[in-house]
């Protein structure tokens, strides 16, 4: 499963109504309180249970390659008989791992998958002489330098997290990393510069700050972070992770400037990480999630496409969730501090998601999970969904009745409002009366929502009804109010304008892509 996570600029248009992205910070200590459960919690927090867990379930799968591949049968016994801290080095690089699962598929189900059986017995090999030989972390990192380090000197923690340089490309280890990303990604990495890897570093710095026992936890779980270039399939995307990829994350080179957005991406895609482990220990998730005819969640803040990239299944919805729970207590803190750390890393603007977003998307794909694929989910699964709701409401302090949506719409149509702002101002527009007869059908669907609530689209003048930019506007002004408004929500008309937006703003987000305003 990939996650990708995007990145907006600031409205254009100050008149416009501003959706609520920061919500009222619960305590300052129970803030504390969520930090520390989140990060030892000892089945879904603990990552030292987590690693070890892991550790356990692939010297299982070693063993069993082992009556196939001696390389593998030796390298299981010298793990065995390693400490738990060492197991948890050698286990969290991103090649073993994927040496493991790709002989597995390949000797216990018949695919043709990944790295050729060959390769992974020799990578094995290289595993097992690593250990002997008594060097630190993984085969994959092992002969970077210092300077490769994330946190610049040897961590406290036992595995040490490097950035990808590209002069390693002629190791073993390095040459089947290259070949697992053209499979997954097939576009290139960037080596980071000096002033990139000191941007990185201070992007660290400020995610410790404000989360210093979570941030230790996450990133337990990444032996690697990659730049990539705006490139290929790199185009569109701010970061990235896979569970095929175990281990490492993947950060868009030119977006790292920021230390609010990179505080945020590095933590989002290290829960992945984190997440990831767990799933190879625990019953996360039902045997058969992923067949064809699985329920899926329609993430309503992205744009709906053919291909149903919208609609996600109960791994990455569970995923998401896990994330946007741990992205609200980060955003509360960032926000909550932000007047003191400003002068050193600026102001957060729109670099961050806002702790309101991260809250009400956390709360609408629990509610989803529970509700739509709670069948696709395995026991820990579901004990985890339960235990991070608990965790959301502690820090919800204005919680939105149960299946409201509104909000989730708006937000990405306000979105998408500033996409074709920009759009607009950067050719020709298209033929105007296309674009005055969508600005009609957007008035016309709110009039009807509204008038199901008993409301109605304030008066406007006659060129807003034509002019689809100022139309968008203008119809965001008149259902915003609604999302804060528990009373409406209890209408019985509620459910039904509810539905007429979402139409309404799925057909909207639709008419830009055919236009090509989200590209």
């Amino acid at each position: 499963m990939a996650t990708t996570t995007t990145t907006t600029p600031p409205s254009p248009d100050p008149a416009v109504a501003a959706l609520t992205v920061r919500a009222a910070p619960p305590d300052v200590d129970v803030l504390a309180a969520v930090e520390t459960a989140l990060a030892a919690h000892r089945a879904f927090g603990d990552s030292g249970y987590i690693r070890d867990q892991l550790a356990i379930a692939y010297r299982r799968r070693l063993h069993k390659l082992g009556s196939t591949l001696p390389e593998a049968a030796r390298l299981a016994s010298l793990l065995d008989a390693a400490p738990l801290a060492r197991q948890r080095q050698l286990l969290g690089d991103t090649v073993l791992r994927c040496a493991v699962q790709h002989a597995m598929r390949q000797l216990h189900l018949g695919d043709e998958y990944g790295l050729p059986l060959p390769q992974c017995a020799a990578l094995f090999q290289a595993a097992c002489a690593h250990l002997d030989a008594g060097l630190p972390g993984g085969p994959l990192t092992a002969h970077l330098p210092d300077m490769a380090r994330l946190y610049g000197e040897p961590p406290q923690q036992d595995n040490g997290t490097y950035l990808w340089h590209a002069w390693q490309e002629d190791t073993p280890y390095a040459r089947a990393f290259l070949a697992v990303m053209d499979d997954n990604y097939g576009a290139p990495l960037a080596t980071p510069t000096p002033q990139e890897r000191a941007l990185l570093r201070r992007g660290l710095g400020l995610l410790e700050t404000l989360l210093p026992r979570l941030t230790a936890s996450a990133l337990s779980h990444v032996q690697l972070v990659a730049l990539f270039p705006k490139l290929g399939t790199w185009r569109g995307k701010a970061s990235s992770s896979q569970f095929r990829v175990n281990g490492s994350v993947f950060l868009n080179q030119e977006l790292i400037g920021n230390p609010w957005w990179l505080a945020e991406h590095l933590l989002h895609e290290s829960l992945h990480q984190k997440l990831y482990d767990f799933r190879h220990g625990h019953s996360l998730l039902a045997p058969d999630y992923a067949r064809e005819d699985g329920a899926k969640v329609c993430s309503l803040w992205n744009a709906p496409d053919d291909e149903g990239n919208h609609y996600w299944d109960a791994h990455r919805t569970l995923a998401a969730f896990h994330v946007y729970v741990h992205l609200a207590l980060l955003c509360l803190l960032a926000e909550q501090q932000e007047a003191v750390l400003s002068p050193q890393y600026g102001p957060i603007g729109q670099h961050m998601s806002g702790s309101r977003r991260a809250i009400d998307r956390a709360r609408y794909l629990g509610e989803q999970l529970q509700s739509t694929t709670w069948p696709e989910l395995g026991l820990a699964g579901r004990q985890m969904t339960h235990w991070l709701l608990d965790v959301l409401d502690a820090l919800d302090t204005q919680r939105r009745p149960g299946g409201a949506t509104v909000h989730l719409l708006l937000d990405l149509y306000e979105r998408q409002s500033r996409k074709l702002d920009t759009y607009l101002a950067q050719q020709p527009p298209p033929r105007s009366d296309t674009l005055a007869a969508q600005a009609r059908q957007e008035l016309a669907m709110t009039r009807e929502a509204l008038h199901l609530l008993d409301k109605e689209l304030p008066p406007s003048t006659q060129a807003h009804e034509h002019d689809w930019p100022q139309a968008r506007q203008r119809v965001l002004q008149a259902l915003w109010p609604l999302t804060e408004d528990d009373h409406l929500m209890e209408r019985n008309g509620y459910p039904q304008a509810q539905a007429v937006i979402a139409k309404m703003v799925q057909q909207s987000s639709r008419q830009l892509g055919a236009l090509g305003a989200l590209a």
